[in-house]
């Protein structure tokens, strides 16, 4: 058996060994679809087969929309807002078929696999070793792929699928646009950070999580208190109605709804001041905020959370107060990332 150590060039996928058995196809990079509760990567599913590779993969980041206006008698312009509109996604994929009326039951299944809105993943191999087999050993050598990270993205294809059904090899590009939200988000959520050791389908290295799950910064629920610092390790702040996040609260004490102050909360760094009063509370009362309503026990109090906030959370450490004594607090959010 020979060793060949093969030093790949970034978003190359696949390596192609001629040996006596004939062509050897390595996938060293992949794209995982994430679709209907299920996973489909591009080099091997059920809708295409095994005749698609990856040859290059691009999330480019997000543009910016900028606001300005002017004022008379004054030079220049003034900056007023900025908006961050969507990512881009370009996936180039290269294909190899038999014969060429396979081309166009290829061109119809991928339309089918891309129809919709799904989650885009990337894999690559850690080791790029190639192993040179004897002759005699059938066993496919193929390279173990891993995740990059841990985060994913929701995007829809954007462009017309155009394959040249006159060829039986070539390759081709997708373009892919973001629903929703311009930003990556962590597939798992922050309390399955907190109860989980690391994992590869969850976690990474590269999100610079730490390893130690009873670390401060992997903990999101609080007990018997009136003050709790929660980290978030994302880099785009939580403050938007379409972002997955909830904090809930069950009360320790009571609070009279003839209390004129009722039932302060504070998010410190983001300067959230969130008022609850006219109600009548009681120890052991859930308060749950989920970015746009507010509730208790299942039921919706919008009208008493007079200030109309919900909790921020910005990157890094976040100090979370109360004015009454806190039985629990559970912090539940995916991590958004640039």
């Amino acid at each position: 058996m020979i060793i060949l150590n093969l030093t790949l060039k970034n978003k190359t996928v696949k390596t192609v060994v001629w040996a006596c058995k004939g062509v050897l196809l390595l996938i060293a990079h992949d794209i995982e679809i994430i679709k209907d509760n299920k996973k489909y990567k591009v080099s091997n599913n059920t809708f295409t087969g095994s005749v698609l590779e990856v040859v290059s993969y691009d999330v480019k980041g997000s543009g910016y929309d900028r606001e300005y206006s002017t004022v008379n008698g004054a030079q220049g312009r003034f900056f007023n807002s900025v908006y961050e509109e969507k990512k881009t996604v370009s996936l180039r994929l290269r294909y190899q078929v038999d014969k060429m009326a396979q081309v166009t039951h290829l061109k119809s299944n991928l339309q089918a696999l891309l129809r919709g809105h799904y989650y885009l993943r990337e894999l690559s191999t850690p080791d790029t070793s190639i192993k040179y087999e004897d002759i005699f050993n059938t066993k496919p050598q193929e390279f173990e792929l891993d995740y990059v990270d841990g985060r994913q993205i929701f995007v829809g294809l954007v462009n017309a699928i155009s394959i040249d059904t006159t060829q039986t090899s070539g390759e081709f590009e997708l373009e892919f646009e973001t629903i929703e939200l311009p930003y990556f988000e962590s597939i798992a959520y922050s309390t399955d950070l907190e109860s989980e050791s690391r994992s590869v389908e969850k976690w990474a290295v590269s999100d610079s999580l730490p390893f130690n799950v009873n670390d401060n910064k992997r903990k999101y629920t609080f007990h018997d208190t009136k003050i709790c610092n929660v980290y978030y390790a994302g880099t785009v702040e939580i403050n938007q109605i379409n972002q997955d996040s909830t904090v809930e609260v069950t009360l320790a004490e009571n609070v009279s709804k003839n209390d004129k102050n009722g039932t302060t909360f504070y998010m410190v760094e983001s300067g959230d001041v969130i008022n609850i009063k006219g109600l009548e509370l009681k120890a052991g009362d859930t308060i749950k905020f989920d970015g746009i309503h507010t509730f208790r026990n299942g039921l919706n109090i919008d009208a008493y959370n007079v200030s109309r906030r919900n909790p921020t959370l910005i990157p890094g450490w976040n100090t979370f107060r109360s004015t009454k004594l806190m039985q629990k607090v559970v912090f539940k959010h995916k991590e958004y990332y640039m």
